[in-house]
C-alpha cells in the first residue's frame, strides 16, 4: 500500500495553519484532520510538529521524515542548523536528496535530524514538539501552558526528566 504524501513541518513563531494551507495547497480542515492534537486552530506553538497532508511545494522531495523545516527567505543549511541546534554535518546527512548543500530554495522542505528514542504515538489532544538547543521540559511546559508532570507522563521513553536532547521529539498533552 502506497503512503499518501505527508510532511511533518516544525512550526516557527510566525507560522499559522492558514499560511501552511496556502503554501501546501490544502485546506485548513485537512491539516486539522491530520493533527487531532490541535485543540484550537488559532493556537499552534513554535517547535510543534504539524502533519501536512501534501507533497513538498519545491523539489527535491525530502521523503518521509519525523521532523522537517520549511525553508524561508534568507535560510541556509548553516542558519537552519544553528536555529535548531543541530550539527551542520548531521543536517546535510539527513538530506541526501539535496545535491548541493549550498543551494536550497525558498519553500523547499528539508529533513531535521531526530534523536532517538521516539515517543509513543500521541493520543488525542496531544502534540509533538521538536526539542531545540537550550530547551528543558520546564520551558516547553511554560510555552505550551501544560505541566512538566503531564509531559513526563506522556513520554515513557524519557529516563531522566532533567535531560532531554536536541532533536528529540516529545509528546505534550494539551488541556
Amino acid at each position: 500500500m502506497q503512503r499518501s504524501p505527508q510532511l511533518n513541518i516544525v512550526v516557527n513563531p510566525t507560522d499559522t495553519l492558514s499560511i501552511f494551507a496556502g503554501i501546501f495547497g490544502v485546506a485548513v480542515e485537512e491539516i486539522l484532520a491530520a493533527n487531532p492534537g490541535i485543540i484550537d486552530p488559532a493556537v499552534i506553538f513554535p517547535g510543534q510538529i504539524i502533519a501536512i497532508p501534501a507533497a513538498a511545494p519545491v523539489p527535491p522531495d525530502p521523503g518521509f521524515a519525523r521532523a522537517q523545516h520549511l525553508v524561508r527567505q534568507g535560510d541556509t543549511l548553516f542558519f537552519i542548523a544553528q536555529q535548531y541546534g543541530v550539527g551542520l554535518d548531521n543536517l546535510i546527512a539527513a538530506n541526501p536528496q539535496i545535491p548541493d548543500p549550498s543551494q536550497i530554495d525558498v519553500r523547499q522542505v528539508i529533513n531535521l535530524p531526530v534523536t532517538p528514542p521516539l515517543p509513543p504515538d500521541p493520543p488525542q489532544d496531544t502534540i509533538q514538539i521538536y526539542v531545540t538547543l537550550s530547551e528543558s521540559l520546564s520551558s516547553i511546559a511554560r510555552r505550551t501552558n501544560t505541566s512538566v508532570a503531564d509531559i513526563i507522563a506522556a513520554n515513557p521513553q524519557i529516563d531522566d526528566p532533567n535531560i532531554i536532547f536536541v532533536g528529540q521529539i516529545i509528546n505534550v498533552p494539551l488541556m
